[in-house]
């Protein structure tokens, strides 16, 4: 068995009442209970509620057209452009290529 470490707690007596108070609910001597809070280990303690969601429904359905739009664009950037084999994207890039070696004096050609 690992060795064991006594620590000190600093706490107010309305403090430490409402830490054992809550130990025993758990049914767990307080110093177990706080070790297992500290480590965010379920102390005992029965869930308040249902988990709720960060977003509403709406701000969900929003964000998901919001990035559904998003995919849309990237999409059409590496769609070939008609009638090439390029797309508009690989058409940035070689434009950016093409930009590139001019101002650095052709070097990449």
């Amino acid at each position: 068995m690992a060795r064991l470490v006594r620590r000190t707690l600093r706490c107010t007596p309305v403090e430490r009442a409402a830490i054992r108070e809550r130990a025993e609910a758990a049914g767990m001597p307080a110093s177990r209970f706080l070790i297992a809070c500290a480590l965010h280990e379920d102390a005992g303690a029965p869930p308040s509620e249902e988990p709720r969601l960060v977003l509403s429904e709406e701000e969900q359905r929003t964000l998901h057209d919001r990035v559904a739009r998003m995919d849309a664009v990237h999409r059409a950037l590496h769609e070939a452009l008609p009638g090439t084999d390029l797309s508009l994207f690989g058409a940035i890039a070689f434009i950016q290529r093409e930009l590139w070696a001019r101002r650095s004096g052709g070097a990449d050609r």
